[in-house]
């Protein structure tokens, strides 16, 4: 279980760091296995660059190594992924969750272009994360074949609400892309299924 965390704010619209300091040891307290900073859940389209690298370098300091963090680097703009992918190798995250550019609705072969520069700018293991009902597209076969020759693309949170999709994922990637569930109502097939 990696909980992606919500973005606590004060009334004034600034962070609630103490509250986020909070989330992030009751949710250590209660055994997840690792932490996701800068998703959607964390209104991820609401902050600025610097913002969401304050963030997670808060949560990477507060996590002090107990369990892994991954930094979510989707953003309309490739630089604006970069740096986050950036920020996240330079702050010691553990991973990074790489998502299609929003309404931009790119090809698979642009796609995949725009996720090779982002892993080449991380250099950290990657978990793409596939939500075409948000991202207008799929991470379909030919994406995840010119991604998936990368060393670090290591996972994907399948979020497409198809787990007829994950075991096709899980057959033709099996052993190189470990799948991770993202739609809550098909969590207890992806178990099933292994």
């Amino acid at each position: 279980i990696y909980t992606p965390l919500i973005t606590p704010f004060h009334a004034d619209g600034s962070f609630d760091l103490d509250a986020l300091a909070e989330l992030v040891e009751t949710l250590i307290a209660a055994g997840v296995h690792g932490l996701i900073s800068g998703g959607s859940t964390g209104e991820n389209y609401a902050e600025t660059v610097a913002e969401r690298l304050e963030l997670a370098r808060f949560t990477v300091e507060r996590a002090r190594g107990r369990l892994p963090v991954i930094v979510g680097t989707g953003a309309m703009r490739t630089p604006d992924s970069i740096a986050l992918a950036q920020g996240a190798r330079q702050m010691g995250a553990d991973a990074i969750l790489l998502a299609t550019p929003p309404y931009s609705v790119p090809t698979e072969a642009e796609n995949a272009l725009n996720a090779l520069a982002i892993d080449r700018a991380a250099d950290l293991p990657v978990i793409l994360y596939n939500y075409p009902g948000r991202m207008g597209v799929q991470m379909g076969r030919e994406f995840l074949d010119r991604v998936g020759r990368s060393r670090n693309i290591v996972g994907i949170k399948e979020s497409s609400g198809s787990l007829q999709r994950a075991i096709d994922i899980a057959s033709r990637y099996e052993g190189k892309i470990q799948l991770v569930s993202g739609s809550d109502d098909i969590a207890l097939d992806f178990m099933f299924w292994g």
